[in-house]
């Protein structure tokens, strides 16, 4: 049947007789068509490299992304990494982008390892998954269901929009672990952006922002300042777990498409923006000002970490507030 079985050394075959060489010769053939049949590789599939200069390396479930330029773009038709896989970006230097764009039509999952020494953008319309076993350790994130162009982030133009054509209407979740280098960022972008997992960005930026088109002030590794230009149908930011950002600030922002839409923010997990090395946390919860809900359920701590010098604390616990459109939090030591 021209297969292979196994069986006892003893055992006699039933049809024409094969010399010992013979044998031998034919398995190391099946042995060598294993070995270079190609494996299917996992993790991100079919990259390339639309503007900027950098070499893409798959080794079994590891991907390396060598950055030779200060902004690269990629197109992808699959961005996803398994739960045992990684990929990593070697970056020229912390303020350097790396611009992933997702072509095809499935949602990014990144459920394993995601490392780079500078900022990485993932952008899928599709949407954005980081499973409860995702690793995120970067300089700075983005991850949207909006696009942003070659043209654009050559320029340092970081204006972030509707795909065109526009796609279906993708979401931002965080399930997993979402680490910035201390003054770095992490930004999730789209018309519905979730957070049930940790995001942590010391001295750094936490944002989430609901709209169709959302425009980052991006300077040294950092994120100085942002606007939603343009909201969108049903707008929600929504925390249910942890943001982070000690001694820098977490904004979550939500603007509707016009009168007749929502734009929601609703926390009933924990944000915290403590001060330390005598640096102040900022927490701002800011609904749309026409048709804006805010919605706080859990904890916003603002306070004071404890130092030799002293200071004050103040943790702000609150049940719930409904029809607002903006509160700031903000604590510095004394």
């Amino acid at each position: 049947m021209n297969t292979w079985v196994c069986c006892a050394e003893n055992a006699k075959g039933h049809g024409k007789s094969i010399s010992g060489r013979k044998l031998i010769a034919a398995a190391l053939a099946l042995m060598g068509g294993v070995f270079l049949t190609p494996l299917a590789m996992a993790g991100p599939v079919g990259g390339q490299v639309s503007a900027g200069a950098g070499t893409i390396t798959q080794t079994g479930l590891n991907t390396t992304i060598t950055q030779n330029t200060a902004n690269l773009a990629i197109n992808w038709q699959d961005f996803s990494i398994g739960a045992n896989e990684s990929v990593r970006f070697i970056q020229p230097s912390t303020m350097s982008v790396a611009l992933n764009r997702v072509m095809g039509q499935n949602p990014s999952q990144i459920l394993g390892s995601l490392s780079a020494n500078g900022q990485v953008f993932v952008l899928n319309p599709n949407g954005v998954l980081f499973g409860s076993s995702a690793q995120v350790n970067v300089g700075g994130l983005v991850a949207s269901t909006l696009n942003l162009s070659d043209a654009d982030l050559m320029a340092g133009n970081y204006s972030f929009g509707t795909p065109s054509p526009a796609s279906g209407r993708g979401t931002v979740v965080n399930q997993g672990h979402l680490t910035a280098a201390p003054g770095g960022y992490i930004a999730l972008l789209a018309p519905e952006v979730r957070n049930e997992g940790v995001i942590s960005a010391t001295l750094g930026t936490a944002l989430l922002a609901a709209g169709d088109k959302v425009t980052l002030n991006l300077n040294n590794g950092s994120l100085l300042s942002y606007s939603i230009d343009q909201g969108a149908l049903q707008a929600l930011a929504d925390n249910k777990q942890l943001i982070q950002a000690d001694g820098g600030r977490v904004f979550m922002s939500a603007k509707a498409a016009d009168a007749l839409s929502s734009a929601v923010v609703n926390n009933t997990g924990i944000i915290q923006a403590r001060t330390i090395q005598n640096v102040g946390g900022v927490i701002k919860l800011m609904g749309d000002m026409q048709v804006g809900t805010v919605n706080v359920g859990g904890t916003l701590d603002a306070s004071v970490l404890p130092s030799p010098a002293g200071g004050r604390a103040t943790v702000f616990r609150i049940k719930q507030i409904l029809h607002s459109t903006e509160y700031y939090f903000s604590t510095l030591s004394s």
